[in-house]
């Protein structure tokens, strides 16, 4: 039985003092290493898309066949979520962020030496693992250092960072393309991730909530949550984990109260991706053929990630605040239909096309991202890794198919505006999924996801 605290309340968990400490300079650290990391996967998954015309003049490579480029990096990304995820639930996450940041750099580095379409084609799956990889681990480790009563908000920034590596990788592609060429984008894509993975190795702590759930770390959690709760740290309980809980693993996140929300998590973002790869990836192409430049068309594409990020704000903000944030997130889905379907009768003005498509990204994107960040809060500690990895893995499925049905859309001659209508049935098909967890669900409780 656990001994009164000083006040003469129960004595501090883990979870309870990071959910009543202000927010600590340690806290902060670990969110701008996460928020960095993902603006680097960002950019390296988002590279290819920028560099794919030059390559393909270069190579004389077809539009099909690119098409299995970019879901050779998505592939990578499936199988890499899935795998590092279950791992980090049995290691812990600080190593694996590490490693995969590293992993992705260098395959990186890889590509920019490629001298053929399969060399390509090989080391952008291979980086893929290390970009997949990484999500599962860094969006679990900033989720266990947010408070509840912000942790909505914390991960979306976080994933912010995939948009905004977007968006600076288009503006940087544009220069470093004109002045020296594709292979010079994948050297910067290799040269700051590494750097990075070199600077977390002192800067990085390990979760401490995934700490929290082994007894004989406890000197550890005393040591960090000291700074963040001084004053709670040396009384902090340490749970030992139940009995009948048993060693992480894929069939937990099916038991009794998780496989609803797992499964129409997981469907949901395979929509949601195999969409917005398809958009993200084609739109500089269903640009140009509506007869706009080759710079409207990245413009294009950065304007999708803009909205997205803005989008995703508002959404967070809800996330944290409503009783069933599906309903929300089926609402801004809806939304995304509708701009999608509107996009198609955009016409051939850039100013009028750019501005619905950053329309489609704040809806679309923005619901995307605070649907992972409430991925996060769906799964125990001791399953968050496991939980979040699966459902990336089912969903970066859908991210990978969506530019090879595009592209293959593309090559029989359907034309952009008949594309973009279709492109509203994964949309509309994510709000009805979203609908019926609402009415299913409701928030989970604290203790639900401490356990």
């Amino acid at each position: 039985m656990a001994e009164a605290g000083r006040d003469g309340g129960a004595p501090p968990t883990v979870e309870t003092a990071i959910d009543t400490a202000p927010l600590g300079r340690m806290q902060i650290g670990v969110f701008v290493l996460c928020i960095v990391a993902s603006v680097l996967d960002g950019f390296d998954t988002q590279s290819i898309a920028f560099v794919a015309p030059a390559i393909s003049a270069d190579w004389s490579v077809s539009q099909l066949a690119f098409g299995f480029v970019f879901s050779a990096t998505l592939l990578g990304s499936v199988v890499g979520s899935a795998a590092f995820g279950l791992l980090a639930d049995r290691i812990g996450r600080r190593r694996l962020i590490i490693a995969t940041t590293a992993m992705f750099g260098l395959f990186s580095a890889a590509c920019a030496l490629a001298a053929s379409f399969e060399q390509l084609l090989l080391f952008r799956f291979l980086g893929g693992l290390g970009m997949g990889g990484l999500i599962p681990n860094m969006l679990a480790l900033a989720a266990e250092y947010a408070p509840r009563r912000i942790r909505s908000r914390i991960v979306t920034f976080v994933l912010w960072g995939f948009p905004l590596g977007a968006v600076f990788g288009g503006m940087l592609s544009a220069p470093l393309l004109e002045h020296a060429g594709w292979r010079a984008v994948f050297w910067l894509g290799a040269v700051a991730p590494l750097l990075l993975a070199l600077a977390m190795i002192p800067l990085m702590p390990e979760s401490l909530r995934y700490l929290s759930l082994d007894p004989r770390r406890r000197d550890e959690v005393v040591r960090l949550l000291g700074r963040i709760a001084p004053d709670q740290a040396d009384e902090v309980v340490i749970e030992r984990p139940r009995a009948e809980a048993g060693k992480p693993g894929l069939a937990q996140i099916f038991a009794a109260g998780l496989a609803l929300p797992t499964l129409i998590l997981a469907i949901s973002l395979f929509l949601s991706l195999f969409l917005t790869y398809a958009l993200i990836n084609w739109t500089p192409t269903l640009l140009t053929k509506s007869g706009l430049s080759v710079s409207d068309g990245i413009f294009g594409a950065v304007a999708l990630n803009l909205g997205g990020i803005v989008g995703s704000y508002f959404f967070s903000q809800g996330l944290d605040r409503v009783a069933r944030p599906p309903l929300l997130l089926a609402a801004g889905y809806g939304a995304a239909a509708a701009a999608i379907a509107l996009t198609s009768l955009g016409g051939g003005s850039p100013a009028i096309a750019l501005s619905l498509l950053l329309l489609c990204g704040l809806f679309q994107i923005g619901a995307q991202l605070s649907l992972t960040a409430y991925t996060t809060a769906t799964f125990p500690v001791r399953l968050r890794g496991t939980g979040i990895g699966f459902v990336q893995a089912v969903g970066r499925t859908g991210s990978l198919i969506g530019p090879v049905v595009g592209g293959l859309l593309l090559s029989r001659g359907v034309e952009p505006g008949a594309l973009l209508r279709l492109s509203a049935i994964p949309a509309l098909l994510c709000a009805i999924a979203l609908l019926i967890l609402g009415f299913a669900r409701p928030r989970p409780s604290s203790r639900e996801n401490h356990q």
